[in-house]
């Protein structure tokens, strides 16, 4: 796969939105004048104002957040980052514009979309942040980031795959969550010469979809890869500098057998992926995704008392009807969630004080404001 290069900063995202953003909105946005007496203007007061119509319906959405949930115009969302700064939760997703439903094709995934809210009901759409970087291990798609708070500084934690369809794991560090600075040290490889993981780099290549969480010190790193032989799983590595990386191996390995492409999607069986590692009331949470064979579920939670063993069979339903998971706030014993389902971001509840915590979609505007600040 090849790519064009272009420059980074706020030159390259602005291009992107203008070539491809308010490209799209041109399809939702519908006639520019009502019916009766439009308003007559020359052929340059007509391309400002429709610029400017456009930029507004993309930038600002007020949306049904109970019902269908955030998505930018033109776009879907899948795998998601959460982050507050200043009274706002940003989001920062995968963002697909292909009617296809898969990653693979060229000029697809290629940067973060990022959005906030202060409300949940209004939102602003921001300039997309961490566009792919040709000629590298970043170079056809960006995927799956996840940010975890050190100090005053956002460590953001992604997956970069390059022509050959290599994934791997690198880092991107910001103050304010919009000039984000990828880091010299990258990528982690956190697979790279591991006796346990089928890995390359000339080749198709599990290594994504990072989950961060900090216990005692240390930072704790969830992501999918594929075993020698040939299971999915979800491995581990930790760090106390972000420098120095310790491995610890698969800590949930799904099945070897049953899986069926098709060119289509809608696989009977699928990796264990877009995980959350969690710790509550002293114990360990797994959250993953994945589709298993004779199941319509695909949210499943696993709980140990420790933090490198989540058997596989162990597994419960979750959330019904969510996919890939992230804690927004907490309060007491429950947590706000939010998923992305139908190509959208919706929010839930689980209150981890039972016996089998499970999640559930928000039910009203008037329970989700309880979570304002």
């Amino acid at each position: 796969m090849q790519y064009q290069q272009g420059r980074s900063g706020k030159f390259a995202r602005r291009t992107i939105l203008k070539t491809i953003g308010t490209g799209a909105v041109a399809l939702a946005v519908g006639p520019v004048a009502k019916a009766g007496n439009p308003k007559q203007m020359n052929v340059i007061e007509f391309e400002e104002t429709l610029i400017s119509m456009r930029d507004r319906h993309y930038r600002h959405r007020q949306v049904d957040i109970v019902k269908t949930g955030f998505r930018p115009v033109g776009g879907k969302v899948a795998d998601f980052a959460v982050a507050e700064h200043k009274g706002r939760i940003h989001f920062f997703y995968i963002e697909r514009r292909l009617q296809e439903g898969t990653p693979f094709y060229p000029g697809h995934e290629i940067y973060f979309g990022h959005a906030s809210t202060a409300d949940f009901f209004n939102w602003t759409v921001h300039d997309p942040v961490m566009l792919v970087r040709p000629n590298s291990w970043e170079e056809a798609h960006v995927w799956a980031p996840c940010i975890v708070r050190r100090g005053k500084e956002y460590i953001m934690a992604y997956t970069g795959i390059n022509r050959h369809i290599s994934q791997n794991i690198g880092l991107a560090s910001s103050y304010d969550l919009f000039d984000w600075k990828r880091w010299d040290s990258n990528p982690i490889s956190p697979c790279k010469n591991k006796t346990w993981a089928f890995w390359r780099e000339d080749a198709i290549s599990s290594c994504r979809d990072p989950s961060i969480c900090e216990h005692d010190g240390r930072y704790w790193m969830i992501y999918t890869a594929n075993t020698r032989q040939g299971a999915s799983c979800i491995a581990l590595t930790s760090t106390g500098d972000f420098k120095n990386w310790r491995d610890h191996g698969p800590i949930c390995i799904g099945p070897a057998t049953g899986y069926e492409a098709r060119l289509e999607g809608g696989h009977p069986q699928g990796s264990l992926e877009s995980a959350n590692l969690l710790r509550r009331k002293g114990k360990w949470f797994l959250l993953v995704k994945t589709k298993i064979r004779d199941s319509k579920d695909r949210s499943w939670i696993i709980e140990s008392d420790r933090v490198d063993s989540f058997p596989f069979a162990e597994r419960r339903v979750f959330w019904p009807g969510s996919f890939g998971i992230e804690i927004v706030r907490d309060q007491g014993n429950c947590s706000l969630l939010a998923t992305f389902f139908a190509g959208c971001i919706r929010f839930g509840v689980a209150d981890w004080a039972g016996p089998k915590p499970t999640g559930r979609f928000i039910e009203s505007k008037e329970e989700l404001q309880t979570w304002l600040k």
